[in-house]
């Protein structure tokens, strides 16, 4: 299955506005866009994978989906949201990955960071 980015970053931004600390968000309940549910729970299992969310994955027997519990966004997932949140740095980040038949969480991440210096150096008028 291919990891869907927009989907990453949309999970990414409706768990940091929707889970509240101390409780527990039920992904494979979540209705994100117009993602299909396998999308969804895949890109979550994947951030969970990558030390982005904390979470519980369960195996189920009714469904070859694995349940997902996300309690909470680590540090590292904080620090993902921060590059990819702004519109522009999104836009202008998978505008330079477009290039690329694949490419990890962690380099877009990088790239998005990247971005951001240059948006700030230009307007400091450094670059």
């Amino acid at each position: 299955m291919k990891l869907n980015y927009n989907c990453v970053r949309d999970l990414m931004l409706y768990i940091e506005d929707n889970l509240e600390y101390g409780y527990r968000l039920y992904v494979n309940e979540l209705k994100l866009g117009n993602y299909e549910q396998q999308t969804i729970v895949y890109s979550a299992d994947k951030l969970y994978e990558a030390g982005y969310i904390e979470a519980l994955k369960k195996k189920t027997i009714d469904s070859d989906l694995p349940q997902i519990e996300v309690k909470a966004i680590t540090w590292e997932g904080h620090q993902f949201l921060d590059n990819i949140r702004d519109n522009k740095v999104w836009e202008n980040t998978k505008n330079i990955l477009s290039k690329f038949s694949s490419v990890s969480i962690g380099i877009i991440s990088n790239v998005a960071s990247q971005v951001i210096t240059n948006i700030i150096k230009s307007q400091l008028g450094l670059s």
